[in-house]
């Protein structure tokens, strides 16, 4: 079973990120927002357009901007390879952490 054994690339990236110094961090963030596609995808509106918003699957969901699901690119970002995300819909639903958090697993009895 993948992640019974071994740390996946998303806890990997995370590691590293939260790791490093904030130049560090913040050059590592730049460097995934070069690659980032938010703005090219249908949820995508003029609100997140005017406050530079983007990289939700790392920094987090919209804080101010309201918006409808008109689809989701999260799964062609060139980010979801480097950073191993598995998550999609980030501006609404979180990060790849938050989401991968509040997954739970059903025991039986």
């Amino acid at each position: 079973m993948k992640g019974w054994c071994c740390v996946d690339r998303f806890e990997e990236f995370l590691q590293k990120l939260t790791t490093m110094d904030e130049t560090g961090s913040a050059r590592l963030i730049a460097e995934q927002k070069d690659l980032c596609v938010c703005s090219g995808c249908p949820t995508y509106n003029e609100c997140m357009r005017e406050k530079y918003e983007q990289l939700y699957c790392i920094i987090g969901r919209s804080p101010t901007c309201t918006f409808e699901k008109k689809g989701c690119i999260c799964p062609t970002c060139p980010v979801k390879d480097v950073a191993g995300l598995q998550k999609a819909y980030h501006c609404i639903r979180g990060t790849e952490q938050e989401q991968r958090s509040t997954t739970t697993v059903k025991k039986t009895a």
